[in-house]
């Protein structure tokens, strides 16, 4: 007879999981108000119940199950992003999705938590008492090469930075020596050229629009105008779903995604978006919370890159609504239609509360 072990009640944190429901919530009224909402809202309840019990269910997981099956949810995760190479869904220019039946899936979301787990169970199965060094970690770099070269292919410039900023907070925390980390960024400098230069004409106009987005209003500096446009309207107090003129009247596009952010605060104002921002700042000190606890480093470099893969979707994606950063297509976690952005906060949310589990006081 299946019987619930009281310890997972008394030890579940819920002070992290509250502040994703409430979140999960009000993104479900938002995407509701904005076109084709009624459809897109139904399909975002169910995203998330299939999530919530995704979440517990690794809630209840060892997070050393992970770690021995790390390099297979790698590869599974690497096999689904060829796929769609093979026999992807093309929409707006770009080849990002494998249709199964109904549903689209994203495999390029999968990747920021394979990437996560991977590298984690590298550095914690290759310890050192020193500093990495250069040969160290080329192995790691090989690792994130690969999924980020793909999805750039696809092309999907936004979660290739999130996947390289998520490597890059996992490779920092296990430490490295001073001179690796300068060569990186002599790298880094060396190939900008090349990179922008293999950049598709559309994410080049981005850049230009976030620039000077007032220099093409029509085209590339549209999306940026219409959704400051949006923020700055709702004032202190919002105006109200129905008098939302930017998200009623279809001037903001993509509102249900990548703009999902300048409709709420259209709606809800100053106030509406402070609030949001608290919740996130709530979800971000229990994760950091949890890290600092952990005894062990595996779990500890987890919850590190869950952190920054959660950090860096909140961050760009509010910033490239306020036109403070460029637009490149982050969705907003935990807020952002999307299925298997969903399922994959979910599940990073799963592992963060098994951690918390294991570290009990």
């Amino acid at each position: 007879m299946f019987e619930i072990d009281p310890k997972k009640i008394k030890y579940f944190d819920f002070g992290l999981f509250l502040p994703v429901l409430i979140i999960n919530g009000i993104g479900i009224l938002t995407i509701s108000t904005t076109n084709r909402g009624d459809i897109f809202s139904l399909r975002q309840v169910a995203w998330v119940l299939v999530g919530i019990v995704l979440a517990l269910l690794v809630y209840n997981i060892d997070t050393k199950h992970l770690k021995r099956n790390a390099w297979l949810f790698y590869g599974f995760s690497i096999a689904l992003l060829v796929l769609v190479f093979i026999n992807g869904v093309l929409s707006h220019g770009a080849r990002r999705w494998i249709s199964i039946y109904f549903i689209h899936i994203q495999p390029s979301e999968f990747v920021k938590l394979a990437v996560i787990i991977v590298l984690s169970a590298y550095f914690d199965e290759n310890p050192k008492l020193e500093p990495y060094g250069f040969k160290d970690l080329i192995l790691p770099l090989v690792v994130v090469a690969l999924p980020i070269a793909l999805v750039i292919k696809q092309p999907d410039l936004g979660t290739a930075i999130v996947i390289a900023v998520i490597a890059m907070s996992i490779v920092l925390t296990a430490g490295v020596k001073r001179s690796v980390i300068f060569r990186f960024l002599l790298l880094f400098l060396v190939f900008l050229p090349f990179a922008w230069s293999n950049l598709k004409p559309y994410q080049k106009d981005r850049i230009m629009g976030f620039l000077d987005p007032y220099k093409a209003p029509t085209t590339y500096g549209y999306n940026t105008i219409q959704s400051e446009i949006a923020i700055g309207s709702g004032g202190l107090f919002g105006k109200g779903i129905h008098n939302a003129t930017q998200t009623q009247l279809s001037f903001l596009p993509e509102s249900h995604t990548d703009f999902i952010f300048s409709v709420f605060s259209e709606q809800w104002g100053f106030i509406g978006s402070v609030f949001l921002i608290l919740l996130y700042a709530a979800i971000l000190y229990r994760a950091i919370s949890i890290a600092y606890h952990s005894e062990d480093d595996f779990d500890r470099m987890l919850c590190v890159g869950i952190i920054s893969y959660f950090w860096i979707s909140i961050v760009f994606n509010m910033g490239m609504a306020m036109g403070l950063l460029p637009v490149v297509g982050i969705p907003l976690v935990f807020f952002s239609y999307g299925g298997s952005s969903i399922i994959t906060s979910f599940f990073a949310l799963g592992i963060l509360l098994s951690v918390r589990f294991k570290n009990r006081a």
